[in-house]
């Protein structure tokens, strides 16, 4: 009787340790590589404008599980292509959304948004072109 006691123990013990081994999907990635993909195949405005969408498609997207988050640099990457897409709000509330999720980042994305709001701020003080 305490073989078969012993050999359920460590049968148990074997099958939870080798689950706790099997990896774990953190982050959720959505279309981030082919989105890279294709800004890379694309140089330009149309392989941006591609990434762009399908960067979007990935942050409205729900993670396939309630403990993912998407991943870091999703919201950054995506906030820098609407910025040079000409969309400078949208791309703060990007930069925005990346320091709430990854307070590590948030240095630099505050850095960010100071650049786009002092650029905006130029842009609007410059005469207009005849």
């Amino acid at each position: 009787m305490n073989i078969r006691l012993v050999r359920s123990i460590l049968l148990t013990s074997l099958v939870v340790s080798l689950s706790a081994c099997m990896p774990q999907r953190q982050f959720y990635w959505g279309q981030y590589e082919d989105s890279l993909y294709a800004r890379h195949q694309h140089a330009g405005a149309g392989g941006e404008a591609h990434a762009s969408g399908m960067l979007a498609t990935t942050l409205a997207a729900p993670p396939t599980s309630v403990s993912q988050k998407v991943g870091p640099g999703i919201h950054a990457d995506y906030g820098y292509l609407l910025f040079k897409q000409g969309q400078p709000d949208e791309a703060i509330a990007q930069f925005q959304q990346e320091a709430a999720t990854y307070p590590e980042s948030k240095l630099l994305m505050d850095s960010m948004i100071s650049r786009i709001q002092e650029r905006k701020k130029k842009d609007q003080e410059k005469p207009p072109t005849p």
